[in-house]
């Protein structure tokens, strides 16, 4: 088992670190590590890549896979990853356990300093807060759940989405919601709202 974590490869970006953050809150939540991926796009009839992702499968306790975006692979996330999956499972939950004690004393922290602040400067401390929860003392209580029904509204939505992402599959419902909406346009492009979207599938899915 992890008894130190200063081996630990974690990023120095903060947006990089975010991401790892992400996928070990997966990881936490599933109660598995990882596989590391690649991918590539096609834009425009040219293909890019290679991009990098953490990826779940789908099993008996969860209907659906999870799918992380990390990029390309020079990314300090596709590092972390890489380290993450070469440990064993027990280990990997360790330090997962280890990470969300830590995010909750860092939300404790912010909860104070942004609920009044103007909506952008909040979302920027709340963003640059998350990645400080790889340093943060590890904090037994309150739970996650209980910090994030105290931020405001405006708030609590957008932390949700920084942390968690997207569940899979999602863009592929988006997809077919802007193709329906583009037919009953005659073709005239609308742009869906994405969260009320996203809200709905969530409900119909039961995620």
């Amino acid at each position: 088992m992890i008894t130190s974590h200063a081996h630990v490869p974690i990023p120095s970006d903060p947006v990089e670190r975010i991401r790892a953050l992400r996928v070990l809150r997966e990881a936490y939540r599933r109660g598995k590590k990882p596989s590391l991926e690649v991918t590539y796009r096609t834009m425009g009839g040219s293909t890019c890549g290679p991009y990098y992702v953490a990826r779940w499968r789908r099993d008996s306790r969860f209907k659906h896979g999870r799918t992380l975006y990390l990029g390309k692979p020079e990314n300090e996330s596709v590092r972390f990853v890489e380290w993450l999956v070469s440990l064993d499972r027990g280990e990997v939950l360790e330090l997962a356990r280890h990470l969300m004690r830590n995010l909750r004393s860092v939300l404790k922290t912010l909860l104070a300093e942004v609920s009044d602040l103007p909506y952008k400067r909040a979302r920027r401390v709340l963003a640059r807060g998350l990645s400080l929860a790889f340093n943060a003392r590890p904090s037994e209580s309150p739970r996650i759940r209980d910090l994030l029904e105290e931020l405001p509204d405006r708030l609590e939505s957008f932390l949700i989405r920084t942390l968690g992402g997207w569940p899979a599959h999602y863009s592929i419902h988006l997809r077919k919601v802007i193709r329906s909406r583009k037919r009953s346009l005659d073709g005239r492009y609308e742009i869906p709202d994405v969260g009320l979207e996203l809200e709905h599938w969530r409900l119909r899915h039961g995620t």
